[in-house]
């Protein structure tokens, strides 16, 4: 049985976007994790994250660089196993050295519970930092493994799917995903779009494929159960628009004494502006409540369950799951990927 572990009321929020520009183009927003992630390196302390393999698993992982850092950032719409990163985390504690864990609600949860029924001090305990993300939900990795299979037979792919990126910023900050294959004579083959032009990410931006227990997310609120919680802060350019940045701002919001401490030292050399909390839990609805998910995509939830378990996956991206219709998107398919970039860089700096 797990130790309970108390939520954390949120005490300020911050936009964030991190100095480093090379670091930031590798983020999904403005890079507040990676920020956090090489101030806690710089102290000789440990890094847990997830990771993706090109093989559609994610696991989370520790590092002890700012060399592997790269690992680390970028979104995953995927679960994230942690496997035996809990303990793991307690024997770092155990030898004295500062810890900072970023994972989904539930994740902190958990390493939390596992730390505080150890047998460390408290000053060990103490030296714990845990980063919790706005999550609106996670596919089971079983769906997304099938997904990349699917995409690697799509394309004749002789070597797979690489570096699948959810959020490029190719085409600025946004929803735009990036990866690339090989064919056997050696042509590497790059593919960019928006998340409507593709059926898994489609399906995950309206709330379609999440793991069922992420309906009824008891995290999905405005007390947190990390020291700090990131996010993307979509309101800015409406709400702050000096903290603007078309390459990504992050929302910082800080719930503890020892998540503050952290985020401003961090903070040296990156543009921060204090920000009231609402205007960032009025853009992110999973500060609030779970994500809900339609009557229609109830039954399509079932059907790639029964998919799932036949082995028949390549039916649930043919055929199950939808790209969007709409007039823009079809419009935006249309045209050829270096039109597109000019049009979102100019979007992204008007």
């Amino acid at each position: 049985m797990g130790a309970r572990v108390s939520l954390h009321e949120p005490r300020r929020a911050f936009a964030f976007t991190d100095g480093d520009k090379g670091s930031l183009e590798r983020s999904a927003s403005g890079g507040a994790f990676a920020a956090l992630a090489r101030q806690v390196l710089r102290e000789g302390g440990i890094v847990f994250g997830a990771a993706a393999e090109d093989d559609g698993l994610v696991h989370q992982i520790s590092i002890r660089s700012a060399e592997d850092l790269s690992r680390l950032q970028g979104s995953k719409y995927v679960w994230s196993r942690p496997e035996g990163t809990f303990t793991e985390c307690v024997e770092y504690l155990k030898e004295g050295r500062t810890v900072l864990y970023t994972g989904t609600p539930c994740q902190i949860a958990g390493v939390r519970s596992c730390v505080e029924k150890s047998e460390l001090t408290e000053e060990q305990k103490g030296n714990l930092v845990t980063c919790d993300l706005i999550c609106h939900g996670t596919p089971r990795n079983e769906l997304y493994q099938a997904y990349i299979a699917w995409l690697s037979k799509r394309h004749d792919a002789d070597d797979g799917i690489h570096s699948y990126r959810f959020r490029t910023k190719e085409y600025g900050w946004g929803l735009y995903y990036y990866y690339y294959y090989y064919f056997r004579n050696g042509t590497k083959h790059e593919v960019r779009g928006g998340a409507g032009d593709d059926p898994y990410y489609f399906a995950f931006s309206r709330a379609a494929i999440y793991r069922h227990a992420c309906y009824q997310c008891r995290y999905a609120r405005k007390e947190r159960m990390g020291d700090l919680t990131l996010g993307d802060y979509w309101g800015v350019r409406k709400n702050t628009p000096e903290a603007y940045d078309p390459k990504g701002v992050s929302a910082v919001i800080v719930n503890t004494h020892k998540g503050e401490d952290l985020l401003l030292k961090a903070a040296d050399g990156c543009s921060i502006t204090e920000v009231p909390y609402e205007k960032i839990s009025e853009q992110q609805t999973n500060l609030n409540r779970p994500s809900r998910r339609s009557m229609e995509d109830e039954e399509i939830a079932k059907q790639i369950e029964l998919r799932l378990k036949s082995g028949n996956t390549d039916d649930i991206f043919d055929r199950l799951l939808p790209i969007d219709q709409g007039r823009n998107a079809r419009l935006r398919r249309m045209l050829p990927p270096f039109l597109l970039k000019i049009i979102y860089r100019l979007r992204s700096n008007a």
